[in-house]
């Protein structure tokens, strides 16, 4: 969800007063953050922990279902590399939180039409942190199996299904502005297909002489 910002974005709309420039700069920053953390996470992992043939490898720990970062720490061996791994992790998983629950709290609102007081708001909370904690409780691997089709939703609804919204508008009608849609639907296909052969373990014989 570092890049799935698109759902927030009516949120933050409202919290800029529909101030364009700074809903542009906002947008911005926080794209540009998360990036620069992403490289930087990429440039350590691939950099100082090797893919396989190790005790401290990338294959180990998937096979152990132990989170990328353990082989990391284990290799600096230095207490500031376990604290930053646990401060990555936990702010990565609190803003994805964070994000997902605005969001969805004022679709609430808006769809539900209701009222922008406190009862409203209370009434859209519990909405919208009652049901998916329930489901969890009574199956905890709900989540799990979710993220594994997460792929397949996110490239429809913020890949395919805006760049037809963005096709209506005069804007894009050039040769540029239909190219930059195509390819991002074309994009945006190909992770749905990617998707359905890894389900279909299509994608395993690629990957399988790499985990060896």
């Amino acid at each position: 969800t570092s890049f799935g910002y698109h759902i927030i974005i009516p949120s933050l709309t409202t919290y800029e007063r529909h101030n364009i420039s700074k809903l542009r700069l906002t947008i911005l920053v926080g794209s540009l953050i998360p990036l620069l953390v992403y490289f930087l996470w990429e440039f350590f992992v691939m950099g100082i922990v090797p893919l396989s043939g190790s005790e401290n490898s990338l294959v180990q720990a998937f096979n152990e279902g132990a989170p990328s970062t353990k082989p990391l720490v284990q290799l600096i061996n230095h207490p500031i590399a376990e604290l930053g791994a646990r401060f990555l992790a936990f702010f990565a998983i609190v803003t994805s939180f964070l994000g997902v629950s605005l969001s969805l709290r004022d679709f609430l609102r808006d769809g539900l039409k209701m009222k922008s007081g406190k009862k409203g708001r209370l009434m859209a909370c519990v909405l919208t942190f009652a049901p998916p904690l329930i489901f969890v409780l009574s199956y905890p691997r709900a989540f799990i199996i979710a993220l594994q089709y997460a792929g397949l939703f996110v490239a429809i609804l913020l890949g395919i299904l805006p760049a037809l919204m963005a096709w209506k508008l005069k804007k894009y009608k050039n040769f540029f502005g239909r190219s930059l849609l195509i390819t991002i639907i074309l994009g945006s296909l190909f992770a749905i297909v990617l998707e359905f052969l890894d389900e279909g373990g299509v994608l395993n014989h690629f990957i399988e002489p790499y985990l060896n």
